[in-house]
């Protein structure tokens, strides 16, 4: 990527320890991904997501949902504004666990994706997926997708990026990556070895999304 190429404003949402944010405040700084990270939100004050965003220079902001004074739907609004009011037009949601009603997506945003720890369909309405090996699996989706998988005892699951849509973990898919899964697994050591996967997936992901609005990186 030319250090002269635009770098798309962008926004991230992240609410655990930001390990795949940091991978992408490292390429941006790097240059090798098109992004200027305006602001990082996090629904939760101790996230550590938030740190690494501080130590990078990035803006930071803490936006937790209290179901008991807000409905999601201002949630979301608010969280969209607080987005529009950074420059950020493309929003990537990683290890962001709070769904956003529609409203999120209807303000205007160029742009909404979603980091998933699962191999997810090329077909959204699909419940199971072919693997690159030619074997089927059922597609596990939700928060506790990578628990589910190992409940269900897969040998694979995988990361996919895709754009978010009301259908939760059912947009289109951008960039996926297989991941095999072993038989002593835990949530915590999966996600250990994920995590090159995952940031191999944004990285190609964005990169794709770009390539669809076109946009060159």
């Amino acid at each position: 990527m030319s250090e002269s190429a635009p770098r798309y404003p962008t926004a991230v949402l992240a609410s655990g320890s930001g390990t795949n944010l940091q991978a992408v405040l490292d390429s941006v700084r790097a240059g090798t991904l098109p992004l200027d990270v305006r602001l990082v939100v996090s629904d939760r004050a101790d996230a550590y997501a938030l740190e690494r965003a501080r130590s990078a220079g990035v803006a930071t902001s803490v936006m937790a949902f209290a179901p008991a004074s807000q409905s999601r739907a201002e949630y979301a609004r608010d969280l969209a504004a607080a987005v529009k009011r950074s420059g950020a037009r493309l929003v990537l949601l990683l290890g962001w666990m709070h769904v956003l009603a529609p409203e999120f997506l209807e303000a205007g945003l160029d742009g909404v994706l979603n980091l998933h720890p699962s191999f997810l369909p090329d077909d959204p309405s699909a419940d199971r997926v072919q693997l690159p090996d030619g074997s089927e699996s059922p597609v596990f989706r939700g928060a506790r997708a990578l628990a589910d998988a190992l409940k269900a005892k897969a040998t694979v699951t995988g990361a996919t990026l895709i754009e978010i849509t009301p259908a939760v973990d059912r947009g289109p898919v951008l960039a996926r990556r297989p991941f095999t899964l072993r038989a002593d697994d835990t949530v915590e050591s999966a996600l250990a070895r994920l995590h090159p996967v995952e940031q191999e997936v944004v990285r190609e992901g964005v990169f794709e999304w770009l390539r669809r609005n076109g946009r060159k990186g």
